[in-house]
C-alpha cells in the first residue's frame, strides 16, 4: 500500500506520524512544496495549483490515497480536486468540532494562516457548528509557519518571540483549549500549551485525518486510542527546493519521536 502525504513544507510531518500509528506497514511517499512554502501568505490560486501539481506527481508514483496534511492547502484544493481524482483525497481542518464536545464552555482559540482564517472553508464550519461562531477565536498567525519551517539555528528563539509578541495578547482567562489550524504549528504545540503559564491545551486534527484514511482504504476496528509509532518506517521524501537540506531535517524530526526511515 502507497500513502501520499502532502504539505507545503516539514509541517506535515506530524500528520505522518499520525498515519504511521494506523498503518505502520504502508509506504509513505512525503511531498513537501519548500519551494512555494509557506502557504499562508499565497494566492488561493496559487496553492491549488500547487497542490494539483503535487497530486499528478503522487499519481505517477502510483498512490492509493493522498493526505493533504496542509489546512490551508485543503482549504484551497480538496474540493476541486475531489471533482477528478482518482483516488481518496483526505484532507485536513481544525479540530473545532472535537474542541467543542470537549471543552463545552469558555473561549476556543484558534491559530491559523491567514488563508486559513478567511477562507470559505473556515467560514462554513463555523456557521454549520452549534455556537462555534459565538465561542471561537480564529487568529491568523503569519509569519510563524514560516519560522518552524526553517529549523535555523535561532528558529526556536524567534518562535518564542513570535508567540510572546503576536499570540499572547490574544489568550484571556475564558480560553480553555488552542486549536492548531496548522500542521507547522504542532512541532510548538508544548511552548503554546504553556505561553500563560496554566497549561491551556492544545487539539489538532491529525488523528482525525489517519482514522478517516483508513475508514476510506476499508480498514475496519480501528482501536479507539492511537497505537504506538513503530520503530522503523517506510518513506520516501520529495522536496521540491533543498531537497536534501529538508530530508535530513525530515528525518531528523521523525527520529526525535523514534522513527528510523
Amino acid at each position: 500500500m502507497r500513502i501520499g502525504v502532502f504539505d507545503s513544507g516539514l509541517g506535515g510531518l506530524s500528520t505522518l506520524l499520525s498515519c504511521l500509528r494506523y498503518l505502520p506497514n504502508a509506504h509513505f511517499l512525503f511531498y513537501g512544496d519548500s519551494a512555494h512554502s509557506p502557504y499562508g501568505d499565497k494566492t488561493a490560486s496559487e496553492v491549488q495549483q500547487w497542490t494539483e501539481d503535487a497530486y499528478a506527481w503522487f499519481v505517477r508514483q502510483g498512490v492509493d490515497a493522498v493526505v493533504l496534511a496542509c489546512n490551508t492547502a485543503t482549504s484551497a484544493a480538496a474540493i476541486p480536486l475531489r471533482e477528478y481524482a482518482d483516488v481518496p483525497i483526505i484532507g485536513i481542518e481544525p479540530a473545532i468540532k472535537k474542541a467543542l464536545v470537549l471543552y463545552p464552555e469558555g473561549s476556543i482559540l484558534l491559530l491559523a494562516t491567514a488563508m486559513t482564517v478567511t477562507g470559505e472553508k473556515l467560514h462554513k464550519l463555523l456557521t454549520q457548528l452549534p455556537n462555534a461562531a459565538e465561542r471561537v477565536q480564529p487568529l491568523a498567525c503569519p509569519g510563524l509557519a514560516e519560522r518552524i519551517e526553517s529549523q535555523s539555528n535561532n528558529w526556536q528563539q524567534q518562535v518564542q518571540e513570535y508567540l510572546h509578541d503576536h499570540v499572547l495578547p490574544f489568550y484571556s482567562t475564558e480560553t480553555q483549549v488552542i486549536v492548531l489550524g496548522c500542521t507547522h504549528y504542532c512541532w510548538i504545540s508544548n511552548w503554546v500549551s504553556e505561553l500563560t503559564g496554566r497549561n491551556i491545551p492544545t487539539l489538532d486534527g491529525n488523528d482525525g485525518v489517519a482514522r478517516q484514511l483508513c475508514r476510506r482504504l476499508d480498514i475496519q476496528s480501528l482501536p479507539d486510542t492511537p497505537p504506538d509509532l513503530p520503530v522503523e518506517a517506510s518513506i520516501d521524501f520529495y522536496f521540491t527546493a533543498a531537497a536534501a537540506d529538508k530530508t535530513q531535517i525530515a528525518r531528523r524530526l521523525l527520529r526525535a519521536h523514534g522513527v528510523k526511515t
